[in-house]
């Protein structure tokens, strides 16, 4: 195995708070990155949870890229090397982070090679070396699992006379993926964190095609659909030790006092009670997301906790309203033990959630392209961008929607008995 320089060994790993005071994040990768789902959801926490916070993500995902240069033979073009634009990129761009996901090409889908896993090591290193060579906080995030199972008739055996991105070796995962990933979670604590988003996914894979026939994350075995996305800004983001809460309040109706929450204007009303509370902005979910993913993944109950608690009331069953619309009914006791307030899909503050999720998106399918232009690279049959400063222009109105709906909300409620 590759030795790591002394250079890293003497670099402290990242702190909390999450990505600190950084104002720029870039974030480097094949394909998978390309594609922009985890990183625009990385994007929409951070908008909700830090609306006045100035913090900008960059994705300079690039399809087919390597971190090691590698290349099949079968490949209709040799594969970029991000090191032919990691100067330009940090240059030009100038991040206060990097983040980097690389492996899912590097074996080159062919059965494991102790010179390709140096190659690919020893590329990682010189990445992570040249990023803190500029004082950059760096996070290296390893590959998510290869799924052979939706491609079972193209895989390749051991001893086929050819593999690539079409014709894969058969155990892909368990003899080289996982070996690449597992060479970057050793690397925590010696200069730069390693991020695993190989383990959780893997082990949502296990559990779920266990219970549930032909459940995939992947197509095509590599490229994840929007769950597998989310997964991989999950671990990122449980990585960040971020908080799981969105928003709480707690009133006691009998008293009428408050024992969380920006809550104010607070008063008894037609048998319950009437209130404002100044609430933040969930996290938005992803229609696209597999209906089984929020309750599999416990997602809110790991980052996106949002509760209104009321106990004193003495009613059976309750209508709740925002202004004068009825947006959800509880009992007493779920009102007393806390309601979760996603739930409600009419109340302002989801509406305002899920709009600023496509915002979100739509904004990165915007600028992605046009800062890999700016950036440049050498991959072929690749749609061009709009020049830079038109896809900002461009950009402009979104972004100002996107934190005009992230604000804070005074919701105006009211807990009247049925």
């Amino acid at each position: 195995m590759t030795a790591i320089p002394l250079l890293l060994a003497l670099i402290v790993p990242s702190e909390a708070p999450p990505l600190g005071d950084a104002h720029r994040v870039l974030i480097l990768g094949d394909s998978i990155t390309a594609a922009g789902r985890y990183t625009a959801y990385i994007e929409s926490y951070f908008a909700t949870r830090f609306p006045d916070r100035e913090i900008e993500f960059i994705n300079l995902g690039l399809p087919s890229e390597t971190v090691s240069g590698l290349s099949e033979p079968t490949h209709p073009w040799p594969r970029p090397s991000v090191h032919e634009r990691l100067e330009r990129a940090l240059t030009r761009i100038k991040p206060d982070v990097v983040m980097a996901c690389y492996g899912m090409n590097d074996g080159i889908y062919a059965p494991f090679s102790e010179a390709r896993l140096a190659k690919y090591q020893d590329a990682y290193l010189k990445l992570v070396s040249r990023c803190r060579e500029d004082g950059i906080r760096t996070f290296v995030v390893t590959p998510p699992p290869f799924d052979a199972e939706p491609i079972r008739s193209t895989v390749q055996p051991l001893g086929a006379a050819k593999y690539g991105w079409t014709g894969p070796y058969a155990n892909y995962e368990d003899d080289v993926l996982k070996r690449y990933a597992a060479w970057l979670t050793t690397l925590n604590g010696v200069g730069f964190s390693a991020i695993d988003t190989h383990t959780p996914i893997r082990a949502h894979l296990a559990k779920a095609q266990a219970k549930e026939k032909g459940y995939r994350l992947a197509g095509d075995g590599v490229h994840l659909d929007s769950s597998g996305q989310w997964l991989i800004a999950q671990a990122i983001l449980a990585a960040w030790n971020v908080s799981a809460i969105v928003d709480t309040a707690a009133i006691d109706a009998k008293s009428l006092t408050v024992e969380r929450g920006e809550v104010s204007a607070l008063k008894s009303e037609s048998g319950g009670v009437r209130f404002s509370w100044v609430s933040r902005i969930p996290m938005p979910h992803d229609p696209d997301w597999n209906a089984t993913l929020v309750k599999r993944e416990g997602i809110d109950a790991r980052l996106n906790q949002y509760q209104l608690t009321i106990t004193g009331l003495d009613r059976d069953r309750y209508s709740i309203y925002e202004g004068d619309h009825v947006v959800g009914q509880a009992t007493r006791d779920e009102l007393t033990k806390g309601v979760d307030l996603l739930k409600l899909a009419e109340l302002s503050t989801n509406r305002r959630s899920a709009e600023l999720g496509e915002l979100v998106r739509r904004r990165e399918r915007l600028m992605s392209p046009a800062w890999l232009d700016f950036v440049g690279h050498k991959r072929p049959d690749t749609a061009k961008g709009l020049p830079l400063n038109e896809a900002k222009k461009q950009a402009g109105p979104i972004t100002a929607s996107i934190k005009r709906l992230a604000r804070p909300v005074a919701l105006e409620f009211r807990i009247i008995p049925d």
